[in-house]
């Protein structure tokens, strides 16, 4: 399923340019992520017991986590998981379950989040929620992320709150969290009734709550997070300390105020430059391109020899994102960090390379590997095996 599927009947171009990032949409109608899990196959996974540790199943009675203690047991491999008997006790008792991570266990849920995932350049993951009718699992709150959330199954209303949380980074914790959040949700904005196959979009930071309307309802919410600014700080950090004004110590400002201040303005132009420069931008893209997730399929019958490179002495080195060498200088771009891994290596083979750097592509990993024989870094040979 690819995201115009999922997004149908809405279009790509439409979402993109008028909801994402801006506005919750409900969407209807007929599209593939109605077929996404259901209440039998979610009932089939819950006996994949090695995933429901504590951090990946709760239950929720009454708007209260259920304490683990309640429903976990120690396997007889030593794991400690939930019980499935315990668990159905609490079900019957009117207890919410939630999910997490789903796309662990399932491969028809684990490609949909690749494919947000790759379409928004960020982590993507998904949670399923079963809930009884009038019960409220959650309070009123605003997520870190996007929401795309799914109904699969019954019926559920959900309330969108007028105000919104200014790009939230870290949840509101504290014994008066739920009071400073009610108090500052501000009106209903829209109730949406969500049925099986519709699609439900909340931004980022939008106050929101739910409650099943049916016997039971089973839904899978897809957060998707792209990267915010603060990978800034720490691919500066990364690329900062290579410059020994970064490293020195400190003038010291009791006694020295003239002396620091100099300091910070001259550090403050190297980080201007830092930031300007064509090497920083394509650290930030490949880190864009790094976590996206993939899915590699073992091959069982692929016993293909691998490419062997090795290295032959020729002094090279990276440098500000150029492959130095002793007949000039070449522009990495994008491959300079594998480009550096590699020629860090006393030998290594071609799948080595791709493997360690998955967001390249192929055609990418054999330019660079071709680029480093012509400079006569390294050259092909046979290990002894």
């Amino acid at each position: 399923m690819n995201f115009a599927e999922f997004i149908a009947p809405k279009t790509v171009e439409s979402f993109l340019s008028e909801d994402y990032g801006r506005r919750p949409v409900h969407i209807r109608g007929e599209s593939p992520r109605a077929g996404l899990l259901s209440m039998a196959r979610l009932e089939q996974l819950l006996s994949v017991r090695p995933h429901w540790t504590e951090a990946n199943l709760k239950l929720i009675l009454n708007s209260r986590p259920v304490l683990g203690e309640h429903y976990m047991d120690r396997t007889a491999s030593g794991l400690t998981c939930a019980d499935p008997a315990k668990v159905q006790l609490f079900l019957r008792m009117g207890a919410s379950l939630v999910g997490d991570h789903i796309e662990d266990i399932d491969p028809a849920v684990r490609q949909a989040a690749n494919m947000l995932s790759d379409q928004f350049a960020g982590t993507a993951g998904a949670n399923v929620y079963c809930s009884f009718k009038n019960i409220r699992a959650f309070n009123s709150h605003c997520d870190l992320h996007e929401v795309f959330a799914v109904q699969l199954e019954g019926e559920k209303v959900w309330q969108i709150y007028e105000n919104r949380a200014d790009a939230p980074v870290e949840a509101l914790e504290g014994k008066d969290a739920q009071a400073i959040i009610d108090q500052a949700k501000g009106r209903v904005m829209m109730t949406v009734r969500m049925q099986p196959g519709d699609l439900l979009y909340i931004p980022r930071g939008y106050f929101h709550d739910a409650l099943a309307d049916s016997d039971a309802s089973l839904h899978l919410t897809f957060g998707v997070k792209p990267l915010d600014g603060r990978i800034v700080f720490r691919l500066l950090e990364d690329l900062a300390v290579q410059n020994s004004g970064f490293r020195a110590y400190l003038p010291d400002g009791r006694t020295d105020a003239a002396g620091l201040r100099e300091h910070l303005e001259h550090i403050s132009e190297k980080l201007t430059g830092i930031l300007r420069s064509p090497e920083f931008e394509d650290r930030l893209r490949n880190r864009q391109r790094a976590v996206v997730s993939r899915e590699h399929r073992v091959d069982m019958k692929d016993v293909r020899k691998l490419d062997y490179y090795a290295h032959i002495g020729m002094p090279v080195e990276v440098t500000a994102g150029m492959l130095r060498h002793g007949e000039g200088e070449e522009a990495l771009g994008q491959l300079a960090e594998a480009a550096e891994w590699a020629i860090g290596q006393a030998a290594f083979s071609q799948q080595q390379l791709q493997a360690q750097f998955p967001w390249l592509s192929e055609a990418e990993v054999r330019s660079l590997i071709q680029l480093l024989v012509r400079v006569g870094a390294i050259t092909l040979y046979e290990p002894r095996l």
